[in-house]
């Protein structure tokens, strides 16, 4: 239906559409699209303003009715209503505990570029980043051969190899600070393991991406993968 439509039905007899209407209107040709939503005057009011009134665009009623305009209009036309509950007394709106004092609070000031994430790091124990040697970390998966095993409730389709794949990312996270590790890498020291050359282990990766266990990273010289912290071993 038109804007105007709904009013013209009602001219005669000097109605007043009062409540929730929505308003629409589209041109393709300027690529515009229009959606104002509320109280009728207010949204009349803004057609104007924008220069959409009259026999422009769709006036559709969600909540509103026509009444005559000497009629008194309610505090809200979709229809508040009164409720029982008394207001809160003074003991209830005060806040719980002292008053606060801002004086207290210790600023910190520090110009822009003047921190040193390395340094503070440091300062709460964490671990300097350092860049993965690969031959050190195969040398660990052949000890550790042995002791992995294939993981349970996983629909990878291939429990050991990503036992093998979680534990590499998770060396890597670890021992080296870094979140993640390029296809080439993951080849490396896994593809012989698992008997799976370059593509077939781009693949696999790839299922375990879209099973939520990796996130995908792209800009690099190539693809890298990393872990989702909750999938990464406990120990």
């Amino acid at each position: 239906m038109k804007a105007a439509s709904l009013a013209q039905g009602y001219k005669g007899a000097e109605m007043e559409m009062r409540g929730t209407v929505r308003f629409r209107f589209r041109s393709t040709e300027y690529d515009v699209d229009v959606l104002l939503e509320g109280e009728a005057r207010w949204v009349e009011n803004l057609r104007q303003e924008i220069g959409l009134s009259g026999d422009v665009g769709v006036l559709q009623p969600l909540a509103a009715r026509l009444v005559d305009p000497d009629q008194e209009e309610p505090e809200s036309a979709v229809g508040d209503f009164e409720t029982d509950t008394p207001p809160a007394s003074e003991d209830e709106a005060m806040l719980p505990g002292p008053t606060p004092d801002p004086s207290r609070i210790p600023s910190v000031v520090r110009k822009i570029g003047e921190f040193n994430l390395e340094t503070s790091m440091a300062e709460l124990g964490g671990r300097k980043s350092s860049e993965p040697d690969m031959e050190a970390i195969c040398e660990i998966l052949d000890e550790l051969e042995e002791e992995v095993e294939p993981l349970n409730d996983t629909l990878s389709g291939d429990p050991l190899a990503e036992a093998w794949i979680q534990l590499l990312l998770t060396l890597v996270v670890r021992e080296h600070g870094h979140t993640s590790l390029p296809l080439s890498s993951i080849e490396m020291a896994l593809g012989e393991r698992l008997n799976r050359e370059a593509a077939e282990l781009e693949i696999f990766l790839d299922r375990l991406w879209m099973m939520g266990r990796l996130e995908r990273i792209y800009g690099g010289a190539e693809t890298e993968y990393s872990p989702n912290p909750s999938w990464m071993q406990s120990t």
